[in-house]
């Protein structure tokens, strides 16, 4: 198996596991405020015998839900930043491995008090604002530009982990109990872990076992090579924040996370206050848009790729359709499901399962944007990108929260449906931006700061020579 390969078969699994975490809240938490309070007393005592309760306001329920993306910004430019002199590797162990720590004592945080449970969310957001950055950074290192497309599919991982969070949190919250449904992703994040330690490494350079036709594959195919093993270097932070290609990547970027932010986090909600959808069935039936996704991000970015190596499509092209696919037809479909009544649930599944699947196109979109724009500078660049994004993981569950009241026997169609209509209006806006501003090409000041440095070093040489040669005459 070659190095890039295991690379992204870890790379999928990193993003599989860490969604579990960040997901398997969404679905224990309705358990939690179904008063499922026998499941607490089970997970810390065998014998069963004393009931605890756990009850949680709408505003407390909104604050656990928002912990984690407003902590999770923090760490998204540090860790790109550090990725890059540090290694990817490494960054990503320490988060990844914090993260799974966290989870497994989640559930005490629940019982003891919501605000205890919003404390280790922080932590996990904090942890987990690594991850994209650094896979980004070593993504810049291994993968060439023909091959970035599919690589970034791993990202949607993800939607494995919800696919497997969703029906499997169901079956844990309704037979044993919600903290299983946090407990289990924080030991599959720490088994990982071992496996990362032992067959990753930040650039082929370094790695012990790469064959020698691999590596003379990535010489001759990855950009400026030379560049990307300088890691000492700092981005030209002006030109990057006055590139007309990197805003667009931004408000991309915004428009994505709102929609999937909102409909990962109050899905499960949604289905249980439009259709009555218990826990278990509810699970089971938000997998399937997830597992759209994966399988349509697995297609769409092997069709992508192609049309690149034949050169049918331009990379702009590319990225643009891409994002096209993956913000318009979400909005379209939020706008039909605010139209569905809340008796045709398979109509509205069905919406619901188009507005997910779509978004799988993100992987040759502004996902691949980023390495295009500038590989040396990618992990940094998402750093910015995500940190900058992160409101969405702040506002959205806040928002909802105040336009929903969950507690209160009320018509809740019509609060739905304004949660929608913004959702929708974000996407819609987010895709016109990128189609006026985007572009798939490398950046010229990517290598600005490079050729900077070559010449100073270069005056330097040639002025070393010089004064060692007047010393001698």
């Amino acid at each position: 198996m070659s190095a890039r390969v295991t690379l992204g078969i870890l790379a999928f699994l990193m993003f599989a596991v860490t969604q579990m975490i960040r997901s398997s809240l969404y679905i224990a938490i309705e358990g939690i405020l179904e008063n499922k309070t026998d499941s607490v007393t089970n997970f810390l005592q065998s014998n069963g015998s004393e009931k605890q309760i756990i009850l949680w306001s709408d505003h407390e329920r909104g604050i656990v839900l928002g912990a984690f993306y407003a902590s999770y910004w923090i760490t998204e430019l540090p860790g790109g930043l550090l990725a890059q002199r540090y290694g990817g590797k490494i960054v990503l162990f320490i988060g990844v491995f914090i993260s799974g720590l966290a989870s497994l004592i989640l559930p005490l945080g629940c019982f003891h008090s919501p605000f205890t449970a919003a404390a280790i969310r922080i932590i996990q957001g904090l942890a987990l604002g690594v991850t994209w950055p650094a896979m980004h950074c070593l993504a810049g290192k291994w993968i060439s530009k023909s091959d970035r497309g599919k690589f970034m599919t791993t990202y949607h991982g993800a939607a494995l982990g919800n696919t497997l969070t969703l029906p499997l949190g169901g079956i844990l919250v309704t037979h044993l109990g919600w903290p299983y449904a946090m407990v289990i992703p924080g030991l599959l994040c720490i088994i990982w872990c071992i496996f990362w330690c032992r067959f990753v490494y930040d650039t082929p350079e370094k790695h012990p076992r790469i064959s020698e036709k691999e590596k003379l594959h990535l010489d001759n195919t990855l950009e400026d090579s030379s560049q990307l093993k300088n890691d000492k270097l700092t981005p030209p932070w002006c030109s990057v924040l006055s590139s007309a290609p990197f805003w667009a990547v931004v408000f991309a970027s915004f428009g994505l996370m709102w929609g999937t932010i909102t409909l990962s986090m109050q899905l499960p909600a949604y289905m249980a206050d439009i259709y009555a959808v218990d826990i278990q069935t509810n699970g089971f039936l938000l997998s399937l848009p997830e597992l759209g996704k994966f399988v349509f991000s697995l297609i769409y970015s092997g069709l992508m790729d192609r049309a690149m190596k034949k050169k049918k499509l331009s990379i702009t092209a590319i990225r643009k359709i891409s994002v096209t696919v993956c913000t318009l037809l979400p909005g379209l479909a939020l706008l039909g499901l605010c139209w569905v009544g809340e008796n045709n649930l398979y109509i509205g599944l069905g919406l619901i399962i188009l507005c997910v699947t779509s978004g799988g196109a993100s992987s040759s979109g502004s996902l691949a944007n980023i390495v295009d724009l500038s590989p040396k500078y990618a992990g940094t660049l998402l750093g910015m990108v995500k940190t900058i994004c992160v409101l969405p993981g702040v506002l959205s569950p806040a928002l909802v929260s105040y336009i929903v009241p969950r507690n209160k026997q009320v018509h809740l169609h019509d609060e739905w449906n304004i949660v929608f209509f913004i959702a929708a209006a974000i996407y819609f806006v987010s895709c016109i931006i990128y189609i006026w501003l985007g572009s798939g090409e490398e950046q010229k000041w990517t290598s600005k700061n490079i050729e900077l440095t070559e010449t100073v070093g270069a005056e330097r040489r040639t002025f070393l020579t010089k004064s060692i040669k007047d010393d001698k005459i």
